[in-house]
C-alpha cells in the first residue's frame, strides 16, 4: 500500500496551501463543478470576468489606455462578448517592446512573477504573472490531470525537454517537496542518447510511478527505443500525458502500443499555462474556459466549427499583466458538439501545431510540416530523423540524418515523394547532418517556416 498518497492529498496539500496563502484547493473545488456548467452560463461567466478584466486594464495598464483610445474602445463599450472584437490584437512584438507598460501600476514587485518563455520559435518573450493567477493556474492544472486518473499524491515521472525547468528541483527544500508532496521524478530529454534511455528505463522501474508527463516527440523516442530494443522489463503507468510539441496519430499509436494505456493530449503555453487537454472520451481537447477565453481566426474573422484558424487567447484571471486578444502564433479548430464525457466545455484541436510550423504545396495547399516530417520518416527507409525548413512557397530544404540503411533508393523515394506530396513545381535541396539539434527549450521541431501558411487558407 502506498501510504504517502493519501497524506500528500489530505494532510500535505492543505496544510501547505495555508502556510503559503495559496487558494489552489478553493479554485480546484470550483473548477470541478463549472465544467459541467450550462454553455449559456460558461459565456455569462466570460462576459464577467472580461468586463472586469477590461475595466481594470484601462484603467492601470498604460499600454491598454492608450491601445484602447486608439482604436475608439472604451470598456463600457463592452456590451456583448462580440464586442471584443473591437479591441487591436496584442503581439509577441507589443508584449518584448511594451513590457513596462503592460504591467499593472496598483500591483508591487513582490506581487508578481517574472517568466519568460522558451524561445522555440523566435526571441525569448518576458511576461509577468501575478501570483493569485499562479493559484488558480495550479488548480486549472490539477483539474485537467485528474481527467488523465492523476490526482494530488500519484506518483508522476516527468519526461521534459526544458532544462530551466529543472532548476527549482537543484533546492533542497523543493526537492523534499517533489519526493513527499507533488511526489515527481524528472527525466532531462533535452538531449537524448542510448546510455540516456537506458537510465531512464532503470529510473522508472525503480520509482513506479502511476502517471507520465512528457514532451511528445520526447516520450515518442522512449517508447521506440524500449520497442526497437526489444525490452520487456520496464515502468508502464496507467496514463500518459503529452504535452509541448504536436503529437501525431502515428506517435500516439506507437505510445499506447509500448505502455499499453491512453495518451492524453494537451496544449498549454507558459504565458496562460493549460489552454486545453483530453478527457477520457479523447474527442478533442477541453478548454479551460474558466480561465482563458479563445477565438480562432481566418483573416481577422471567425472560423466556422471543424475550421482552422489562428489562435487569440484572453488570460481572464492574470490582472499584474492582463493577456488580452494575444495572437500566441498557433493555429487551432474549435469544434462542434457535445462530448460524451459530460463536461460542457468547448472543444479544440490543434491543427498541427504553431502557424509558423505549416507548410505550403506548390498547390498553395496548407499541410501540417510535423505529419509530414513523420511520415517521410515512417515511409522512406534510410532515413533516422528529418526536419522540412520552408523558406519560400516554392521552395524546401530537406535536412536528413541518414540511418545505416540509406542508400540511392532513398534519395529517388525522397523525390517521388516530395513531387507526390508537395507537387511537382516544388524545388528542394537536401542537407545531410549528423544530428538535428533540439531547440533552446529542448523542443525537436520537425518542420520550420518562414512563410505565413494561414495567408493561402480561404
Amino acid at each position: 500500500m502506498d501510504i504517502l498518497k493519501p497524506i500528500a492529498k489530505y494532510f500535505l496539500d492543505p496544510l501547505l496551501a495555508f502556510y503559503e496563502n495559496s487558494s489552489h484547493p478553493t479554485y480546484l473545488e470550483e473548477f470541478e463543478k463549472t465544467q459541467y456548467m450550462t454553455k449559456e452560463k460558461i459565456a455569462e461567466r466570460q462576459f464577467f470576468l472580461l468586463k472586469n478584466l477590461l475595466s481594470h486594464a484601462y484603467r492601470n495598464c498604460q499600454f491598454y489606455t492608450e491601445s484602447f483610445d486608439k482604436a475608439g474602445f472604451h470598456p463600457n463599450d463592452f456590451k456583448t462578448l462580440e464586442d471584443i472584437k473591437k479591441i487591436p490584437f496584442l503581439t509577441k512584438q507589443d508584449i518584448q517592446q511594451h513590457l513596462k507598460q503592460l504591467r499593472a501600476v496598483n500591483y508591487k514587485d513582490n506581487q508578481l512573477l517574472l517568466n519568460q518563455t522558451g524561445g522555440s520559435t523566435g526571441s525569448p518573450l518576458k511576461f509577468y504573472v501575478d501570483r493569485e493567477r499562479l493559484h488558480s493556474r495550479k488548480a486549472s492544472t490539477f483539474r485537467h490531470d485528474r481527467w488523465a486518473g492523476w490526482d494530488i499524491g500519484v506518483k508522476i515521472a516527468v519526461l521534459w525537454g526544458h532544462q530551466k525547468d529543472f532548476l527549482p528541483q537543484q533546492n533542497w527544500k523543493n526537492k523534499i517537496r517533489d519526493d513527499y508532496y507533488e511526489r515527481k521524478l524528472f527525466l532531462d530529454t533535452s538531449h537524448i542518447t542510448a546510455e540516456r534511455m537506458t537510465s531512464f528505463v532503470k529510473q522508472l522501474q525503480t520509482f513506479q510511478p502511476e502517471i507520465y508527463l512528457a514532451y511528445a516527440n520526447s516520450m515518442y523516442l522512449y517508447a521506440r527505443y524500449i520497442k526497437e530494443n526489444c525490452i520487456s522489463d520496464y515502468n508502464r503507468p496507467k496514463a500518459i500525458i503529452t504535452s509541448a510539441e504536436v503529437l501525431t496519430p502515428e506517435q500516439r499509436k506507437i505510445i499506447e502500443e509500448v505502455f499499453d494505456c491512453k495518451v492524453f493530449n494537451r496544449y498549454g503555453c507558459r504565458e496562460t499555462s493549460i489552454i486545453a487537454s483530453e478527457c477520457s472520451a479523447h474527442n478533442g481537447m477541453h478548454i479551460s474556459s474558466e480561465t482563458l477565453y479563445l477565438e480562432f481566426q481566418q483573416k481577422e474573422k471567425d472560423v466556422a466549427a471543424d475550421e482552422t484558424g489562428k489562435i487569440i487567447i484572453t488570460d481572464l484571471l492574470n490582472y499584474g499583466m492582463p493577456l488580452i486578444r494575444y495572437q500566441i502564433e498557433d493555429a487551432g479548430i474549435p469544434l462542434k458538439g457535445d462530448c460524451p464525457c459530460g463536461r460542457t466545455l468547448p472543444r479544440m484541436d490543434i491543427s498541427g501545431g504553431r502557424v509558423t510550423d505549416f507548410l505550403v504545396t506548390s498547390e498553395r495547399k496548407v499541410i501540417s510540416g510535423a505529419s509530414m516530417t513523420i511520415y517521410f520518416m515512417a515511409v522512406i527507409e534510410g532515413i533516422a530523423q528529418a526536419q522540412i525548413i520552408q523558406n519560400l512557397v516554392d521552395e524546401l530544404t530537406l535536412r536528413i540524418v541518414k540511418s545505416r540503411l540509406f542508400s540511392a533508393a532513398t534519395e529517388k523515394e525522397i523525390q517521388q515523394k516530395v513531387s507526390e506530396y508537395f507537387g511537382t513545381a516544388m524545388k528542394y535541396r537536401i542537407e545531410y547532418t549528423d544530428k538535428i539539434e533540439s531547440t533552446k527549450s529542448g523542443k525537436y521541431r520537425f518542420s520550420i517556416s518562414y512563410i505565413d501558411p494561414m495567408e493561402f487558407l480561404s
